[in-house]
C-alpha cells in the first residue's frame, strides 16, 4: 500500500505541483476486427489505452509500437494518426493517438503496473473504462472529419472525481 502511495504521489501529483511542461504520451487504439484492445492498470486502477512515456530520442511512433508491445505483449503495425489530443487541468498531457493492428503475440499483462489486458467490443466498453477514452473509442474513431484529429479535453474536478469514483469501484470489485 505504501508504495502504491509514493508511486500515486510521484507519477500523479508530483508533475502537477511542479507545474511541469505537460508530456507527450503517445497510446494506441489497436483493432481487432470490431474490437479495442484494452489495458488496466495498478493505479489508478481502470481501462485505458496502452500508451506511455517517451524515451529520450524515442519518435512518438516508436514509443506507442513499444509501449503497446511492453504492456500487452502484442506487436503491431501503425495503420494512422487518429488525432492529437491536448489534455488540460489535473494531470496536463499531449497525447497523439494512433489507430494500429495487432501483427503478433498473445494479449496478457507484462509488467507489474498492467492488471488485465483484454480486447472489447466496440459497442460494449467496460463501465471501468476512463472517460476521455470513451469519446475517442465512441465518437472519433468513426468521425468522418479528415485526419488527424485535434481535440482538448479539460481534466477538471468533475473528470477527476469520477476517475477516482472508477478506481475505488474497481478496486472493490464493483465494474466489470
Amino acid at each position: 500500500m505504501a508504495s502504491q502511495l509514493h508511486k500515486y504521489w510521484h507519477d500523479l501529483l508530483i508533475p502537477v505541483l511542479r507545474h511541469d511542461r505537460p508530456p507527450t504520451v503517445p497510446q494506441a487504439v489497436v483493432l481487432q476486427g470490431e474490437q479495442v484492445l484494452l489495458v488496466q492498470r495498478d493505479n489508478p486502477r481502470f481501462w485505458e489505452l496502452p500508451g506511455g512515456g517517451m524515451a529520450p530520442g524515442e519518435t512518438a511512433e516508436e514509443t506507442v509500437v513499444r509501449e503497446v508491445q511492453e504492456e500487452t505483449g502484442v506487436r503491431v503495425e501503425i495503420v494512422e494518426l487518429l488525432g492529437w489530443y491536448e489534455r488540460t487541468g489535473f494531470r496536463a498531457h499531449r497525447s497523439p493517438v494512433y489507430v494500429c493492428r495487432p501483427c503478433g503475440g498473445q494479449p496478457q499483462p507484462q509488467d507489474d503496473d498492467t492488471m488485465q489486458v483484454q480486447y472489447f467490443p466496440l459497442h460494449a466498453l467496460p463501465h471501468g473504462l476512463c472517460p476521455w477514452y470513451r469519446v475517442i473509442l465512441q465518437r472519433d474513431l468513426l468521425s468522418a472529419q479528415p485526419r488527424p484529429l485535434q481535440h482538448t479535453q479539460h481534466l477538471g474536478l468533475r473528470t477527476v472525481l469520477h476517475c477516482l469514483g472508477l478506481d475505488l469501484a474497481s478496486r472493490l470489485g464493483l465494474l466489470s
